[in-house]
């Protein structure tokens, strides 16, 4: 199986090469072979009234525009109207909060991470987001129905889970309310079914964050007495033994509405008259699978593969980009080329994936300058992507440096 992996990545860049070779481009006009797009499915997992809706409309209301990210995302156009539909109920103070998801509805939200190369917005990564109803984790399935299957699937294959945990729930365990106890025990007993032996990262989400505001002023000592509450649940705290000793595990508190919007009556969550809609956290649930993937794909590695992988992305980033092509084609059938096309394209994100990896491992060139300079046209022009795909890596990451420096309660890890 390894061999017949190693070689289709390598026929892929065969192919590349001599289709660039073959469209030689006329001296008026230069043709750029684009490479491939690295896809990222992504499955939320939580029960229905965790939040899960609001969540995914507030991510793409964040990251709709690129701030000081350097950059954001598109969806088709059909799933931005649904999107914007969902916003306006949501931040509405005169109209109820939007329904959940219902049976049948299962769908895949599109998400193309983009950045500007030049002065034109490229695509640098996908995003398939899965949308479901909850219920498919706690009822059974209709006669004749293959959707709950189908779930089940999608979060074993998917790259990576956000898992998502009502604030509310953890508010009335933590207040002693056996109601709240029992299903917030029914939402982790589904999430250890689940994700015990899934291979992916996996990012705990808070959800109604705004809600847990009265547990402290502090954010990272509030944050500190539920991961006590999470970790004193068996169930939960197994997990996370389980997945702390080989991958990334973290516990991101969001909230889709922000801390002016809504307030508790009487076990229901209302919205506020004069509430203000401003999310908090939501881009760094998102922001976070991406270089958790990679930091994934580079543990696996041993130390001696690690150096050899290094000390190829460091040759590579003093080639034009049609050696960089020809020196990865060499370089994969070595020892260490082998274990990376089967850690990355083995059931991760295909030769795309693999040069994505290569790419956020390099570091900064101080003779950047001077060496697009020397290139042609094209050449500069892939040189130009790569480097955005680079800088999109990184600001991500950023973002979750950010946020653990601030809630260094944000980061689980395995204890008894």
């Amino acid at each position: 199986m390894e061999i017949v992996l190693l070689a289709a990545v390598v026929f892929a860049i065969i192919w590349f090469m001599r289709r660039a070779k073959a469209r030689k481009p006329q001296k008026s006009k230069a043709v750029v072979v684009k490479p491939p797009v690295p896809k990222f499915r992504v499955v939320t997992l939580g029960l229905q009234g965790s939040g899960k809706t609001l969540l995914l409309t507030s991510i793409y209301r964040r990251l709709q525009a690129p701030g000081n990210r350097g950059y954001f995302l598109k969806v088709p156009y059909t799933q931005l109207i649904e999107l914007n539909k969902w916003y306006q109920e949501v931040a509405s103070t005169q109209d109820d909060w939007p329904r959940g998801t219902t049976r049948g509805e299962m769908r895949e939200f599109d998400f193309s991470v983009m950045s500007l190369v030049g002065t034109e917005a490229t695509a640098m990564l996908d995003i398939g987001y899965l949308e479901y109803p909850g219920e498919l984790l706690t009822d059974p399935d209709a006669p004749g129905s293959t959707a709950q299957q189908r779930l089940l699937t999608s979060i074993n294959e998917a790259h990576a889970v956000i898992a998502i945990i009502d604030g509310l729930r953890i508010l009335q365990t933590y207040q002693g309310d056996r109601r709240g106890r029992s299903i917030l025990q029914t939402t982790l007993d589904a999430m250890v079914h689940c994700l015990l032996t899934t291979p992916a990262p996996i990012v705990f989400v808070v959800t109604k964050w705004d809600l847990l505001d009265q547990l402290h002023p502090d954010e990272n000592l509030r944050l500190e007495l539920v991961q006590r509450v999470l970790m004193g649940i068996e169930g939960f705290r197994d997990l996370v033994n389980v997945h702390s000793t080989r991958r990334i595990v973290r516990l991101v508190p969001v909230s889709a509405v922000g801390h002016d919007f809504a307030e508790l009556h009487d076990g229901v969550v209302r919205k506020r008259p004069d509430g203000h809609f401003q999310p908090s956290n939501v881009e760094v649930a998102l922001a976070s699978v991406v270089p958790d993937v990679l930091n994934q794909v580079e543990l696996s590695l041993d130390f001696t593969t690690r150096q050899a992988i290094l000390a190829q992305v460091h040759r590579q980033t003093r080639m034009s980009p049609g050696e960089a092509v020809r020196s990865l084609a060499s370089f994969l059938t070595e020892r260490a080329g082998r274990v990376l096309a089967t850690s990355v394209g083995g059931g991760l994100l295909g030769e795309a994936g693999l040069a994505l990896f290569m790419d956020s491992r390099a570091e900064p060139d101080p003779d950047y300058q001077r060496r697009i300079a020397a290139l042609s046209d094209a050449d500069r022009r892939a040189e130009e992507l790569v480097q955005a795909r680079r800088r999109v890596v990184r600001s991500m990451q950023n973002q979750v440096n950010m946020l653990e420096a601030k809630l260094p309660s944000s980061r689980l890890h395995g204890g008894a």
